[in-house]
């Protein structure tokens, strides 16, 4: 007769199921957003409005259960001691992050408020190539975290390395500028179609 399964780590347990749960929000994102790439009607707008909130949704979820692995361990004295490698631990790690949501939180207000104009086609041809440019720069940084956190580092750390985190910093720069330019094809060179 089988044994009953004992849970010896109730801990790691959670941590698996979350990131199991992030892994499948930020994939299930990404494929609608591939599924909808280049197409403009109002279901493929409303598409690409539900991959990018499962992606910010992930990335939201990513952060946290950083920044709790981060805190974790340590007690309020040793915060307060260690004020500065906590800020500087969450800016490598989590800061780009945190700009990922911001530039997907633009995006998100961006198709909400233009959803009418897009659907209808009134942009100029600039702006699919834009919004590809950076569909594949969130893609790049998903991938440079992905491949920062499965450093060894990282897994004794939970401190990204400085080259992943100035790459993430980088690619959200440029991100930055391809949404701010979206932004402006949007606002400045409807078309009548």
């Amino acid at each position: 007769m089988p044994q009953p399964t004992t849970i010896t780590n109730p801990s790691s347990i959670f941590d698996t199921l979350v990131s199991n749960f992030v892994f499948t929000f930020i994939t299930v994102g990404i494929i609608i957003l591939f599924v909808t790439i280049g197409s403009t009607s109002i279901d493929s707008l409303n598409g690409s409005i539900a991959g990018y909130a499962l992606i910010a949704a992930g990335i939201l979820v990513l952060v946290s259960l950083l920044f709790y692995n981060g805190n974790e361990n340590k007690s309020a004295e040793s915060l307060t001691n260690n004020n500065r490698w906590f800020i500087m631990s969450f800016l490598y790690t989590a800061g780009p992050f945190i700009i990922t949501i911001a530039i997907i939180s633009i995006i998100l207000y961006l198709l909400g408020t233009y959803k009418d104009r897009i659907a209808q086609g009134h942009f100029a041809p600039g702006y699919v190539n834009f919004t590809n440019i950076s569909i594949v720069l969130i893609l790049l940084q998903l991938l440079l975290f992905y491949f920062g956190t499965q450093k060894e580092s990282f897994k004794t750390t939970s401190r990204l390395d400085r080259v992943y985190s100035g790459l993430l910093y980088f690619i959200g720069i440029l991100n930055i500028v391809a949404v701010t330019t979206i932004w402006i094809i949007l606002k400045y060179f409807s078309t009548d179609g």
